[in-house]
């Protein structure tokens, strides 16, 4: 893929992911971010500044590919990685709000709508950009997708499940917040399942 097209394609993704976390930082939920939600200068400023992180990712990851291309995959990976993150718990935060639901058996199904669709998203963001598999679906390929991602849905929401049902926020931490707390624990141990399942299971070459 042109050099280019990466550039902009990292600063969509920057865009993108600045906005879902302004959705998490406004879940009025979230008590914690009540007053950094006011400081309107810092919150819209997220929109310019992640473009430019992604952006830099991207070109000290072309630099790197010299050495290795694996490193490059991973940062493309990376960025992808932190997108999903976002979306996942940016539509999480909104079900939140909806429903006014942090902990107990109704988390399931508000986990399972944010998992699901940032695993799409990232089947397809993964194939057609991070390992650049081409434009055409493959049913076997899709079936590994379907199998590592389900585990990967498995891990992820019993570890929401459990952390916020069974173990108490930290001292001084709002149900809202805590949701987000569980939510990043165990979006690092379903994406670190998810990279690897992705790379040597669905698409390798």
């Amino acid at each position: 893929m042109p050099k280019n097209k990466n550039l902009i394609l990292s600063l969509i993704f920057g865009e993108v992911t600045s906005w879902f976390l302004i959705l998490i930082i406004k879940n009025p939920y979230v008590e914690e971010f009540r007053k950094l939600a006011e400081i309107k200068s810092l919150v819209w400023i997220l929109p310019i500044v992640f473009p430019i992180i992604y952006a830099a990712g991207i070109f000290i990851g072309e630099i790197l590919s010299r050495f290795s291309k694996a490193i490059f995959q991973f940062i493309k990976f990376a960025e992808i990685g932190a997108l999903n993150t976002f979306f996942d718990m940016g539509i999480l935060n909104l079900l939140v709000w909806l429903t006014g639901i942090t902990s107990g058996v109704l988390v399931i199904p508000l986990n399972t709508v944010s998992f699901l669709c940032a695993t799409t998203n990232s089947y397809y963001l993964n194939k057609f950009w991070t390992f650049r598999m081409g434009a055409q679906l493959k049913g076997r390929e899709f079936l590994r997708f379907l199998i590592v991602s389900t585990i990967g849905w498995i891990i992820n929401t019993g570890i929401v499940f459990l952390g916020t049902t069974f173990l108490s926020p930290l001292a001084g931490i709002s149900a809202g917040a805590w949701v987000n707390v569980v939510k990043l624990m165990a979006t690092f141990f379903s994406m670190v399942w998810n990279f690897a399942g992705y790379k040597f299971v669905v698409f390798k070459s």
